[in-house]
């Protein structure tokens, strides 16, 4: 009888099993939410150009223009490509040069990076945008003898904007940054002849 009781005993795993099996592929009808229920995902995307006035070569004043393409995500992260380039003449021989009165040497100067930024009110007429650019940046000129110097530099640009939703997909503001460039000396211009604060006028369109 030792054959029927194996047989009975291996019957009773097998249903048991089978059993323990049904449970776990049983559809779930209850109203609870998965642990890891997934969210829905908002992608929009928007152009901004931005003029930008402030301070530069430490006691002077200068403009840059700027663009930008920017992803926003859930309406409030933002991932920006973005370019400025010095806009308003600034001879900078009395640095390069300071033996000739007379030189003009043009600064050249260009920004290129990633911006990283939060919305604040996005559902607001006023919003709020706390931002922080990475990226390139390179000061050049040219020496009367038409020799081009230039050297390169990492820059952190910091701002902090707000914004009048205008519209759907227009909207304007105004802002403020502070540019810090890290870079070598060259023909003793300085890295910090880059940086400053300067105040921003921008305008948006897009989705947001």
């Amino acid at each position: 009888m030792k054959w029927l009781k194996a047989a009975l005993f291996t019957l009773f795993l097998l249903g048991a099993g089978q059993w323990c099996t049904a449970q776990l592929i049983e559809e779930d009808t209850s109203t609870a939410s998965p642990f890891f229920a997934a969210k829905k995902f908002d992608s929009k995307g928007y152009v901004g150009a931005e003029a930008i006035g402030g301070q530069i070569l430490k006691k002077k004043g200068g403009m840059l223009t700027g663009l930008s393409l920017n992803w926003v995500m859930n309406h409030k992260y933002v991932l920006s490509a973005k370019y400025h380039v010095l806009s308003s003449r600034q001879n900078i021989a009395y640095i390069t040069h300071p033996d000739n009165v007379n030189a003009e040497h043009n600064l050249v100067h260009h920004f290129a990076g990633a911006g990283f930024g939060y919305i604040l009110f996005h559902n607001k007429p006023v919003s709020f945008h706390p931002e922080l650019a990475v990226g390139w940046a390179s000061a050049k000129y040219e020496n009367g003898a038409q020799k081009t110097f230039r050297n390169d530099y990492a820059m952190l640009i910091p701002a902090l904007q707000g914004v009048w939703n205008a519209t759907k997909i227009f909207r304007v503001g105004v802002g403020v940054n502070y540019r810090v460039a890290f870079g070598k000396e060259f023909q003793s211009f300085k890295s910090s002849q880059l940086n400053g604060v300067s105040g921003v006028v921008f305008l948006r369109l897009g989705t947001f």
